[in-house]
């Protein structure tokens, strides 16, 4: 069975992936392409969906992540869960949420900044929602 820090170790080897809406390689992946390219390495087989908009419908999103995954507190996270974040009210981004030397950071492909990065969590404040994989300790 895998561990929390397996997925973190995994998240963090695509560090600097250039961002591509609904990419699915080391050429260019968005945030759901990061959940599940990670989760595919490890052997996890999430369903991947496709098809959706830049600015995806957040109902849609909450749906599949029902569907497929554990739902957790929001304020009790663990390492390698996978936080939900809103903008503009509606919950459309998801990355790894993890830890650097005490400090609370989000694993995650950013549109903006055209990568994934791992950055201080602060910022976004607490999840909107949290999930994890069934199979990780």
């Amino acid at each position: 069975m895998l561990e929390r820090e397996d997925i973190i170790t995994e998240a963090r080897r695509w560090v600097g992936t250039p961002w591509r809406h609904q990419g699915r390689s080391r050429a260019g992946v968005d945030c759901v392409g990061l959940v599940v390219l990670v989760a595919h390495t490890l052997g996890l087989k999430p369903e991947d969906v496709t098809g959706y908009a830049r600015r995806q419908d957040g109902r849609a999103l909450l749906r599949h992540l029902h569907k497929q995954l554990e739902l957790q507190p929001s304020t009790d996270w663990k390492i390698g869960n996978i936080g939900v974040f809103k903008e503009s009210a509606f919950p459309i981004h998801v990355g790894f949420l993890s830890e650097r030397d005490g400090v609370s950071t989000v694993i995650h492909a950013h549109a903006r900044r055209r990568q994934v990065i791992e950055e201080a969590l602060d910022p976004y404040g607490t999840p909107f929602a949290v999930f994890s994989f069934p199979e990780v300790l």
